[in-house]
C-alpha cells in the first residue's frame, strides 16, 4: 500500500513538472508580434534584385570606370550606391525577422539559441579556419574598385634606391588573427620599423606567386598611405644628433617565409607630399 502511494506521488510530481514545462515551452511572451510575410517577401525580392545588379556592375566595373564625370568614376560610384541600398534592405529584413523572433514561443526561442551557441562553439574550435577564410576573402576583395575619385597616384614615378644603399631588414614575419602575416614595429641593426607591414602572396605583374611581399604603399578611396618604413638617426662620435634617414620598405620572402631582400622605395615624407599635391592638382583640374 505504501509503495503504491509513493509511486502515485512520484507520478503526480513528474506530471506537474511536465505540465509546467509544456506550458512554458508553448507560452509566448509577445503573442501579437509576428513576421510581416508580405513585406518580408517584397523586401527579399528587392534585395535579390539589388544583389544581382551589384554583381553585374562589379563584374564590369573596370569598363564602366572608363566613363568619368568631372572626377567621379561611374562604375565605382554605382557600386557604392548599390551597396548602400543593399545594406539598407538587409536592415529592413533584420527588423522584420526581429519581430518574428519575438513572437515565437519560449521553446522555439530556446532551441534557436542553443543552435546558435553550438555554431559559435564550432567556430571557436575551428577558429584558425574561420579567421583564415575571413582574411583570404579580405585579400581577394579589390577595395580600389570602390574608389569613385579619379585621382590616380603615379607610384611608378618613385624610383627604387640601389640595393647597396638600401638597408636589409632581415626580420621574421609574424602571424596573428587580426593582421594576418605582417611585420610589426621592431628594431633591426639600428633601423626601427615603423607601422604595420601586412604581407601577401605575389598576385601582380612581375611578382612571384610563391613569394611573400610585405610593406610598400596602399591606396584607399584615392588617398595613398605608407604601410611601413624604416628610420634611423645617426649619432656622431661627439654625441651630436646627425641626419635621420627614412625609407619605405618592400620586404620579400620565399615560399618558406625566409627573408630574401629588402627594397627601398624612397622617403615616406616625400611620398606623402607628392600624393597630396597629386590629389590637389586633380581637384583643380576639374574645378
Amino acid at each position: 500500500m505504501e509503495g503504491n502511494e509513493l509511486l502515485e506521488k512520484v507520478k503526480y510530481f513528474l506530471q506537474r513538472k511536465w505540465n509546467r514545462f509544456r506550458y512554458w515551452f508553448t507560452e509566448k511572451e509577445h503573442p501579437h508580434s509576428r513576421l510581416n510575410k508580405k513585406v518580408f517577401f517584397y523586401d527579399l525580392l528587392k534585395l535579390t534584385g539589388l544583389i544581382l545588379v551589384f554583381l553585374i556592375v562589379n563584374s564590369n566595373v573596370y569598363k564602366l570606370n572608363q566613363i568619368v564625370l568631372i572626377f567621379i568614376k561611374i562604375g565605382s560610384l554605382l557600386q557604392l550606391v548599390l551597396l548602400f541600398f543593399i545594406l539598407r534592405k538587409v536592415w529592413h529584413l533584420t527588423i522584420n525577422l526581429k519581430y518574428a523572433f519575438r513572437g515565437l514561443n519560449h521553446g522555439t526561442k530556446a532551441t534557436i539559441s542553443i543552435a546558435v551557441v553550438l555554431l559559435l562553439f564550432l567556430a571557436f574550435k575551428n577558429q584558425d579556419k574561420v579567421v583564415n577564410s575571413v582574411i583570404e576573402s579580405y585579400e581577394r576583395t579589390e577595395f580600389q574598385t570602390f574608389n569613385p575619385i579619379n585621382a590616380k597616384i603615379n607610384l611608378s614615378a618613385i624610383k627604387l634606391l640601389p640595393k647597396s644603399t638600401c638597408p636589409q631588414i632581415d626580420v621574421t614575419m609574424q602571424e596573428d588573427s587580426f593582421w594576418g602575416l605582417n611585420i610589426r614595429e621592431k628594431t633591426y641593426d639600428g633601423w626601427t620599423v615603423k607601422g604595420y607591414a601586412t604581407c601577401r602572396k605575389g598576385t601582380k605583374e612581375g611578382e612571384n606567386l610563391n613569394k611573400y611581399y610585405c610593406g610598400g604603399y596602399s591606396s584607399f578611396f584615392g588617398i595613398g598611405s605608407v604601410n611601413a618604413y624604416v628610420e634611423k638617426t645617426i649619432i656622431l662620435e661627439e654625441g651630436n644628433i646627425g641626419k635621420t634617414y627614412k625609407y619605405v620598405i618592400w620586404n620579400i620572402y620565399d615560399e618558406n617565409k625566409n627573408f630574401v631582400e629588402t627594397r627601398c622605395l624612397g622617403d615616406p615624407d616625400k611620398f606623402e607630399e607628392k600624393q597630396a599635391k597629386a590629389f590637389y592638382n586633380e581637384l583643380l583640374r576639374w574645378s
